[in-house]
């Protein structure tokens, strides 16, 4: 496969977000709303911008980049989460209330997260698939970071499907190997698996989409349409031929409040298919499928425009839209710096690739770049040393109950007991810590345990020393369990701090283990 050139490249960025900004404009009259339409473009004015969080949280995310360089995770996306995203709807605003209480991701997008398996983090996968174009393992690993902040389950579920798809279709083409290479990162028995393959299943039976459609919602019912009910027009867009007054379909499930990310990505790859290449007509079918079109039309625009570039995106979809950015969820300062379009956007990422992907960007004798994919795009166990990329799998799979925390001597794994964060008196708590070499040289740590209160039982008491080889000839990593028993609670919230120090080095490192005493 040949190397990606810095033109075709940043072509398909650019297609990427205008793709994801005709899509998006062309469902949001329709979003929260249950119905079938049969519009076949704009039906609102679209000569100015539209906001949209879809965007707006990739912004924060652009600058996060651009501030910390290829060294993000959860922790750090969290703070800037913290710190710019002013929503505190559903998701959005679980996620930011855990971890202002001081607890961590994924914690964060867990705990009385009844949205964590909703569509908030699958519409903000584009920026990691751009910057990891080529490396479907990476745009994952980004994506599960992301999506732990404010989401679980089949949340994370269907970030990682969509960002492995787009990061693979800067080299690939084909939507059934694109969806294939997006299996190989999600369980097989996944909700958003089992939606997709459905999708497909009814495509290839020669069905129509609106039967897809309906059989869809019986397997994995969305409450996306029932936050607004069934469509009777708005005074944006007033019922008409093309988008009737709808009754509510009784023959539809009643569905888990905020089980919504398998029936949209669905929905995503029925617009896909149904369209059979045309542009314009995938995203129509999208929007016209209702629920969260605004999300569900412009995820496949950005793919699709992946696909094409911007220069094969039709003129009558991208003259008609206004490609200035217009935001509504974050906060501006200067730092953040928003860009004013979607070609300044572009052009402040494409500057980030080389510092996400390193040595598979190539610099060009010009002075330009181009991006050499990866040896499969499929999941692979250790497909990349340990060193120069995570496996993705390895982080993936410590779900939930599992903190993972970065420093560049070490990474710190905890996994927590099934109550997590809650702690009860006279009831044991035990963790289990594994702590990753990552510099090729040996380390002796001392793992200390500062702020535990007297009066609670500690288990062999609050220190421990623990040794690492390193990746050559030797294995790098180590473990231990610790466990206390606390006593006496007289407070709603407890921080014990876990302080790490190498022999012989300076440095010390700190993690934060908050514990709620009471309903978390």
């Amino acid at each position: 496969m040949n190397n990606l050139k810095f033109r075709e490249y940043y072509d398909k960025v650019k297609g990427c977000y205008l793709g994801k900004n005709i899509g998006g404009t062309l469902g949001a009259p329709f979003e929260c709303y249950r119905g079938v339409y049969d519009i076949d473009g704009f039906m609102q004015d679209v000569s100015s911008p539209i906001p949209n969080d879809d965007v707006d949280l990739q912004l924060v995310w652009l600058a996060a980049v651009e501030q910390e360089g290829r060294r993000i995770d959860s922790h750090v996306l969290a703070e800037y989460w913290d710190y710019y995203v002013t929503a505190v709807i559903s998701e959005y605003g679980t996620g930011k209330n855990n971890f202002n209480k001081g607890i961590m991701p994924p914690h964060t997008g867990y705990l009385r997260n009844f949205n964590r398996d909703s569509n908030g983090a699958w519409i903000r996968t584009e920026i990691w698939a751009c910057l990891c174009a080529g490396n479907p393992m990476l745009a994952a690993t980004y994506a599960y970071y992301d999506s732990c902040v404010d989401h679980s389950d089949e949340g994370v579920n269907s970030a990682v499907f969509i960002a492995a798809v787009q990061a693979a279709a800067f080299f690939e083409s084909d939507v059934h190997k694109l969806l294939d290479i997006g299996f190989s990162f999600i369980p097989k028995e996944s909700a958003v698996r089992k939606a997709v393959e459905l999708a497909v299943e009814c495509y290839e039976a020669g069905e129509d989409w609106r039967t897809a459609r309906k059989k869809l919602f019986r397997l994995v019912p969305s409450s996306f349409g029932e936050i607004a009910g069934a469509w009777k027009g708005t005074a944006e867009v007033p019922a008409c031929e093309k988008c009737p007054v709808q009754e509510w379909e009784t023959d539809i499930p009643k569905a888990q409040h905020g089980f919504d990310a398998p029936w949209s990505i669905g929905a995503i790859v029925i617009g896909w298919l149904y369209g059979e290449g045309d542009f314009g007509r995938s995203v129509c079918i999208a929007t016209n499928l209702g629920e969260d079109t605004d999300c569900t039309a412009g995820t496949l625009g950005a793919i699709l425009g992946i696909i094409s570039g911007a220069s094969g995106l039709p003129a009558k979809w991208v003259d008609a839209c206004s490609d200035k950015i217009a935001t509504w969820t974050i906060r501006r300062d200067a730092k953040l710096n928003p860009p004013s379009d979607i070609s300044a956007l572009c052009e402040r990422l494409v500057q980030q690739t080389p510092v996400v992907l390193r040595g598979r960007c190539r610099l060009c004798g010009n002075g330009s770049y181009e991006i050499e994919p990866a040896a499969s795009f499929h999941y692979k166990p250790s497909a990349f040393e340990p060193f120069r990329q995570e496996d993705f799998m390895e982080v993936y799979s410590c779900g939930h109950d599992t903190v993972r925390k970065h420093f560049r001597p070490y990474t710190v794994i905890i996994k927590y007991d099934e109550e997590l964060v809650k702690i009860s008196e006279g009831k044991e708590k035990s963790f289990l810590f594994k702590i990753y070499n990552e510099i090729f040289a040996p380390q002796y740590l001392t793992v200390r345990f500062l702020d535990v209160p007297e009066d609670w039982e500690v288990e062999n008491g609050c220190e421990r020393c623990v040794g690492l080889e390193h990746w050559h000839g030797s294995s790098n990593e180590n473990s231990f369990a610790w466990k206390f028993i606390p006593r006496n609670l007289k407070r709603g919230k407890y921080t014990l701090i876990v302080e790490i120090s190498a022999e012989g080095k300076g440095e010390k490192n700190y993690i934060p283990m908050t514990f709620i005493n009471g309903a978390c």
